[in-house]
C-alpha cells in the first residue's frame, strides 16, 4: 500500500474516530451502542499502520488475497452492530408493548373513576339557597 493511500486511510480513522467522541460527548449517542463503532474506528485507523503483519496473518491463514480478510473481518464488524442493534430493538419492542397495556389499564381506571364520580355529582343533593 502506497503512503499516500495509507495516510488517507489513517486521516479517514481519525475523522471517524472524532465523529464518534463529538457524538457521545453532546449525548448523541449512547455509549452502550457507541462501543462497536468506537471498535471499528480504531480499526480503521490500526489497518494502514499494521498492514504488513496483517498481511502475514492473512497468509498463514490461507489467504491468497490479503485485502479478502479485511472485507471478510469488516464484514463480520458489521454484522455484530446489527446484532447490537436488534437487540436492542427487541428489548425496547417489549418495554413499548408492556408501557402500552399499562397505559391503556390506566386509562380504562380513569374513564371509570371519572363516571364514579359523575354519578355520585348527579346524586349529591343541590343547595336550592
Amino acid at each position: 500500500m502506497s503512503p499516500r493511500a495509507r495516510l488517507l486511510l489513517i486521516i479517514i480513522g481519525l475523522i471517524v474516530l472524532a465523529s464518534i467522541i463529538n457524538l457521545m460527548r453532546t449525548r448523541r449517542l449512547k455509549e452502550e451502542y457507541a462501543l462497536l463503532w468506537l471498535l471499528a474506528a480504531l480499526t480503521l485507523l490500526a489497518t494502514p499502520i499494521l498492514i504488513n503483519p496483517l498481511d502475514s496473518i492473512a497468509f498463514f491463514l490461507g489467504i491468497e488475497y490479503p485485502p479478502a480478510l479485511f472485507l471478510g473481518l469488516g464484514i463480520i464488524g458489521l454484522l455484530l452492530i446489527i446484532f447490537q442493534l436488534s437487540l436492542v430493538i427487541s428489548k425496547f419492542s417489549d418495554q413499548i408493548r408492556v408501557l402500552t397495556q399499562e397505559i391503556a389499564i390506566l386509562r380504562s381506571r380513569l374513564d371509570r373513576l371519572e363516571k364514579d364520580a359523575s354519578r355520585s355529582d348527579d346524586d349529591a343533593p343541590h343547595d336550592a339557597a
